[in-house]
């Protein structure tokens, strides 16, 4: 088991019960491509770096984010990262995915 990334739940993105909010898909959605554009991952890279761009656009695309500064952020991220995915700069991506990450995070803690 890929023990390297952990959601907020504590548990692998593969084991998260679907989820009700936009918002949390957007986040299983980056923790997934985060593990997807690791270097060891990339056995097939223009597949792989697409599929994380397309599923990253279309978890964009459900995500209202209404009056939530953090959220507003973690999209402005999300949206970069795609962005870099297209022309497959992938340690700038990362980073982006990483930061949304965190904004997300920031969001749940504001809806607690």
């Amino acid at each position: 088991m890929n023990t390297d990334l952990v959601s907020r739940t504590g548990l692998m993105p593969d084991q998260i019960i679907p989820q009700s909010t936009p918002a949390d898909v957007l986040e299983v959605t980056v923790e997934r491509a985060l593990v997807a554009v690791r270097p060891s991952n990339l056995a097939d890279p223009l597949s792989t770096v697409r599929r994380a761009e397309e599923s990253l656009r279309d978890a964009l695309r459900r995500t209202d984010v209404g009056s939530d500064d953090a959220l507003v952020q973690a999209v402005a991220c999300v949206e970069a990262a795609c962005e870099h995915l297209r022309y497959f700069e992938l340690q700038e991506a990362r980073l982006l995915l990483v930061a949304a990450r965190g904004q997300l995070v920031r969001s749940h803690a504001g809806h607690t």
